[in-house]
Formats: structure tokens, sequence, C-alpha cells
């Protein structure tokens, strides 16, 4: 029998139409500064990644699940795939342009570990994008049921004034909100470190 996670991510490849979109949220968010290296944390099998590989330079996902990053590799030979979580990614600091984290970051344990460590690994006035499904929607409740009740994931769903509100709070600046048909992004700027006046 397949691994239920994995027949969901193979499913999830199929939604062109969602991936089309986040593809113009990222696009709309650039800088020519962070079109370098993109990191999907939590970027299963690379589908939305491969959208976006004729844009940056070097795209990466990272991806605990060992299925979704041995799928993802036979069919993607353009990403990179690492595997590791979204509280240690294994980065150095500032390497990375963009981080994007779609339909991922209400299954991190600990988001605020997850913030920080997604602001070491972006490089100073990079971009993060977190696509979240919008729990105020009839779909975006029935996810949250079948995540939390049906599957007993412990999923924490945020609103998206209680995301961007987080975001602030890891030092990233900038915040705005954009809706897709599928639920909110919440794009910041990674903040600079403090220059030292001599």
């Amino acid at each position: 029998m397949p691994d239920g996670r994995l027949s969901i991510a193979v499913l999830s490849e199929r939604d062109k139409e969602s991936n089309g979109e986040l593809r113009s949220v990222v696009l709309n968010h650039l800088t020519e500064d962070s079109r370098d290296t993109l990191l999907d944390v939590g970027g299963g099998t690379g589908v939305l990644t491969e959208t976006l590989s004729d844009v940056f330079g070097q795209i990466l996902v990272l991806e605990p699940d060992l299925l979704k990053l041995r799928y993802g590799a036979k069919r993607r030979p353009e990403v990179g795939f690492i595997r590791g979580s979204a509280h240690r990614i294994p980065i150095v600091d500032g390497g990375v342009g963009v981080l994007i984290s779609v339909a991922a970051f209400h299954h991190f344990p600990d988001q605020d570990a997850a913030l920080d460590e997604m602001g070491r690994v972006l490089k100073p006035q990079g971009k993060l994008l977190l696509a979240e499904v919008d729990v105020s929607t009839v779909r975006g409740k029935l996810v949250r049921f079948t995540e939390n009740r049906l599957m007993g994931t412990g999923s924490m769903f945020l609103t998206s004034a209680q995301l961007l509100e987080k975001v602030g709070r890891h030092g990233f600046v900038e915040p705005v909100l954009d809706r897709t048909s599928r639920g909110y992004v919440v794009v910041a700027t990674r903040d600079a470190p403090p220059t030292c006046h001599r």
C-alpha cells in the first residue's frame, strides 16, 4: 500500500493553476539582488520550485520526508533536494536570497524557532514568502479539520493577522499580505544588520 503522504504529494502536483498563482506572487516581490538562490522549506517533491527554475540561479528544496525527496529528485534534476527541517536548516548564514514555504508553516512544531532559522539563512534584504491555508474559509476549515481531527497532526494554523504579527517579531520588516485562491501569502524582508559607524 502506498504511503499516504506521498499520494497526497503526487495529487498536489496536478494543481497547476495554484502553482501558477504562487509563481506570480513570488515574481511580484522579487528584487534583482534576491534572484541567486531560492529555498523552499517543506517543499515536498519540488513541484512549485520547478516552476521557478528559469528565474533563480539555484533552486533548493528542504524536506524532512525521504520519500518525497526521492520522488522529487527523480523528476526534477534541476532542483537540489536537502533532507532537513525548518528548525535546523543546513545552509550557511545569509546563503539564500528568497525563502518560500507553501502550506507547510502550520506543520512546524516550533514556529518561532523556524522563523529564527529562516532569518538566519536569508541574506540581508532577502525575501520571505509564507503561503498558508486561510482557516476563515470553508476550504481552510476543512483542511484544518482533516489534518487535526482525522490525521491527528496537531497542526497550528494561524490567521493572516497572527502570522503577520509573528513574522514582524522575528526581525522581518515591510510585511505585506497577498491573497490567493487557496489562502494567503505573507511577504516580508529580512532586516539588514545594523551598520557600524566609526
